[in-house]
């Protein structure tokens, strides 16, 4: 049996194999994005510290650090922050890719009101997620985040 603390803050086989599965459904560029990162994995609804967000990614340390959300699974959340690089590598370098983005956005009803790299990460994460958010559920938002399959 696991020790508590192993439990709560230790990534498990099953943990690592569910991570391997959901890359293995990306563009391998994206997945490429993280190789060198680790898993960090938090017990409550928001991340320790920070009452704001269920995840974070640190390009510094090389880290991606996922709560387990009240309303979001953990395969979206981690798809989410991993988003924020694909966007950083993929889509902000290109001024034309971000003005259609932002075009596709502003043309879109019911959707939260967040600035564009938050809502892409939303939309990446609602493609390849398992299981859909109804709020990022958008036909346009995954032709967008498909047509990124480089």
């Amino acid at each position: 049996m696991l020790e508590f603390k192993q439990f709560l803050f230790e990534q498990t086989k099953e943990q690592e194999d569910n991570i391997k599965k959901t890359l293995s459904k990306l563009p391998k560029k994206h997945s490429d994005l993280i190789k060198t990162y680790k898993i960090k994995w938090q017990c409550d609804n928001v991340l320790i510290g920070d009452d704001g967000h269920v995840g974070i990614v640190n390009p510094m340390a090389k880290t991606i650090t996922i709560s387990a959300p009240y309303k979001y699974p953990r395969e979206f959340t981690f798809l989410h922050e991993l988003a924020h690089l694909v966007w950083e590598a993929f889509v902000a370098p290109f001024p034309k890719l971000v003005e259609k983005w932002e075009g596709i956005v502003k043309n879109t009803k019911n959707k939260m009101n967040q600035n564009a790299e938050e809502l892409f990460c939303h939309a990446y994460a609602n493609t390849y997620s398992s299981n859909k958010i109804v709020i990022h559920n958008h036909p346009e938002w995954e032709k967008f985040v498909k047509g990124l399959n480089i």
